[in-house]
């Protein structure tokens, strides 16, 4: 009986993806192929179950409308759960792992089979494979359950290859088909056409609105869905989001209407929670975009959903097969007073990604949102991954994650140590200063880049009255332009930190930063302070800081993991440290590089560990290999226990912009950040980061000792 309930869970999954695929133009797709393996050894010890062939239960491709010149492949798998998801998280996770490591390996023989090529023809286009997997429920009360959070950001894929797999479950696929349907109940003899965005790989410039019947596996698990409708009368714009109602994202779907229909009679924005009590709201974020010509032509409304099990029946067409004419009255709207402002705006294409391109936001940041979204992606660098991104529509939320990650990222301290030795005969540091160079007693405004202001005015004060012990704070507040990722004004906080022994002649000076203005301006600080020690015959030895190239390779990567010597702490105590990722590159200068390394030459890769051991990872626990990899930043999570208050934190160690995406590499200083992480417990994590501080600095200031002894 059991069997018979799969084979029927199995047939209903099919129906309802396949009725999906006809509502998204692939209505010539191909089901249930089988193909030869091309990989028969590598692929029967990673999966067990395969017998030389690969069952395929979709097969479609098309030319891709959002980048000239690609032909997309798409195989899909359709998994279906008759009776609901699994109950656990645990089986949740390993069920979606095992569904994703099933379709890689398909994905990784159809690149080169022979069998798809007979199947889809030969093309002068370059075939891209993508993956789609559909995840789905037949439980009422999961129509809009959300079963992508639960995929497993570490899994692994072995040496299969794939470009992007696609996830699809229940919340994706119940707003794809209420769109549609909606779509289709609006101008009813009309036909249904999705709008592609311009990517700045797909249109002309004379070109106002490109469309079509076919919807691009890059946009079917997408939060905004672009639609067309038109008759002899008038062209609609149809967009549908599946976020709720809000002023904020009343204004950024009206900036997005302007920039994506601009051949329009009327724009209608659907949400899924609208109330036309909200137009009053509405016609006051219409006023601020100073274009009434334009705005007017914009309504809000609220969409049906649609129950996607119903489409186990057999379902009509949409469209009726009306002749399509020649608009009559179109009207070009494109204008000059809608702003670019980023807080008003969802910039897809090519306002996107010069915004992404920001140093802030890394590679794993990206491939993290592409999780989250239900995009699966092997790409580790980050100008592979950028091109996904000029093909997605973003929705406010997503957008706001984002925005969110940048500024948690830009706002994270981050500290810098360099000592030198100077000879104050018998006067203290803080006398100095009064004595030789009183104008740095201030923090000169001069020294703050153009688009920021310094705020009050910050001085040098002694440190708990100690003569020796100096600090200046100060915060600045940034202007933001339309190049950057966050808008208005925004607050950044820094400090510096001077501590001189008089009997050892030791000075210290620590740098604190948030953003790179801080950094800057704490740079252009320190560039003067040193200048005034030469300048008055103070200074004996100069400035030193702990290098990029202090180390060769092997002893980098050694010196970089050394810190999690913390776990050994006396006044802390650790009950759980996990290395959750590096940064590293291939060395092209190394003289023996592995195969499998040639692949990294001249690409950064974000390396994530997830907690894995050091010995599980072969870049750390082989030698040759450590020597072959040039490694920038470690990042581990500490579960710890401090004066009876427990906590979670990071720490990151990182010569940061060592790498070069270009190639080659910059002598760049280490840098230590330490911040709580957002689950920690600890209610005064101040307190805690400055005990935890002094551990680390003695950790890096005994190894680095070491380390200098052993490469001398």
């Amino acid at each position: 009986m059991a069997g018979e309930d799969s084979v029927r869970s199995g047939r209903d999954g099919e129906k309802i993806a396949n009725e999906i695929l006809k509502l998204i133009g692939w209505g010539s797709a191909s089901y249930n192929i089988n193909i030869d393996c091309a990989f028969p050894s590598r692929h029967k010890s990673e999966n067990k179950n395969q017998k030389g062939t690969h069952g395929l239960d979709i097969l479609y491709s098309y030319d891709n409308p959002l980048y000239h010149d690609n032909r997309d492949v798409v195989i899909g798998s359709v998994k279906h759960y008759e009776n609901g998801y699994p109950q656990y998280p645990s089986t949740k996770k390993s069920d979606l792992t095992e569904f994703l490591q099933d379709l890689a390996v398909n994905l990784d023989c159809v690149r080169q089979s022979d069998d798809i090529v007979n199947l889809i023809g030969n093309s002068n286009l370059k075939n891209h494979y993508k993956g789609l997997l559909f995840c789905l429920s037949s439980l009422d009360s999961e129509l809009e359950y959300d079963f992508v959070e639960y995929i497993d950001n570490g899994i692994e894929f072995g040496k299969n290859n794939f470009e992007e797999i696609f996830v699809v479950d229940n919340k994706r696929a119940t707003f794809l088909v209420s769109s549609i349907k909606n779509a289709a109940n609006y101008m009813s003899g009309a036909t249904t056409k999705f709008i592609y965005q311009n990517t700045g790989k797909n249109m002309e410039k004379s070109q106002l609105l490109l469309s079509g019947e076919k919807l691009p596996v890059q946009l079917i698990n997408s939060e905004i869905i672009p639609i067309v409708k038109e008759d002899r009368d008038k062209i609609s714009c149809l967009i549908f989001c599946n976020n709720p109602y809000s002023k904020e994202n009343t204004s950024r779907l009206i900036w997005l209407s302007h920039k994506l229909c601009g051949l329009t009679n009327e724009i209608r924005i659907y949400l899924p929670n609208y109330d036309d009590n909200k137009q009053y709201e509405v016609n006051g974020v219409k006023q601020l975009f100073k274009d009434e010509a334009f705005t007017t032509k914009i309504t809000f409304h609220r969409f049906s959903k649609y129950d996607i099990v119903s489409l186990k029946e057999s379902q009509n067409s949409l469209n009726s097969g009306a002749n399509i004419y020649p608009p009559k009255n179109a009207e070009i709207v494109h204008s000059n007073i809608i702003s670019d402002d980023i807080d008003k705006i969802l910039p897809f294409g090519d306002f996107l990604i010069p915004k992404l391109r920001t140093s802030i936001l890394s590679e794993v940041n990206l491939k993290t949102f592409l999780f989250r979204k239900g995009i699966i992606t092997l790409n580790k660098t980050k100008n592979d991954i950028l091109p996904l991104f000029s093909c997605l529509l973003l929705s406010p939320e997503e957008l706001d994650g984002l925005k969110k990650t940048y500024k948690e990222k830009e706002d994270k301290p981050k500290e810098i140590e360099r000592k030198a030795k100077i000879r104050l005969d018998n006067i203290s540091l803080w006398e100095a200063f009064n004595t030789f160079f009183p104008s740095l007693k201030e923090l000169a405004a001069s020294s703050i880049p153009k688009n920021c202001n310094l705020l009050d005015n910050p001085k040098l004060e002694r440190v708990n009255a100690d003569y020796n012990h100096l600090r200046i704070s100060y915060k600045i507040e940034k202007e933001n332009t339309n190049k950057d990722f966050l808008t208005g004004k925004t607050f950044h906080d820094a400090e510096i930190e001077i501590k001189y022994d008089n009997k050892t002649e030791d000075l210290i000076f620590i740098e604190r930063h948030t953003s790179s203005e801080t950094y800057k301006a704490n740079k252009n600080y320190y560039d003067n302070f040193q200048k005034s020690l030469k300048k008055n015959n103070l200074l004996i030895q100069d400035f030193k800081s702990i290098k990029f190239l202090d180390f060769d390779n092997n002893k980098r990567i050694q010196f970089l993991l050394s810190f999690l010597e913390i776990q050994k702490s006396k006044a802390f105590t650790i009950k759980n440290i996990t290395l959750e990722s590096m940064k590293l590159k291939a060395d092209e200068e190394a003289g023996d590089i592995p195969k499998d390394l040639e692949s990294w030459i001249g690409k950064v890769s974000a390396l994530n560990l997830y907690g894995k051991q050091l010995n599980d990872t072969i870049y750390l626990s082989d030698e040759r290999y450590r020597k072959a990899v040039l490694c920038e930043k470690v990042k581990f999570n500490i579960v710890y226990t401090y004066l009876n208050r427990s906590g979670i934190c990071c720490v990151e160690i990182s010569f940061q912009g060592a790498l070069k995406a270009n190639g080659g590499y910059n002598d760049t200083e280490l840098l230590i950040s330490i911040i709580p992480n957002n689950n920690s417990f600890d209610n005064n994590f101040s307190s805690t980061k400055l005990a935890l501080n002094k551990e680390v600095h003695q950790i890096k200031e005994s190894n680095y000792k070491k380390f200098k002894q052993d490469l001398s």
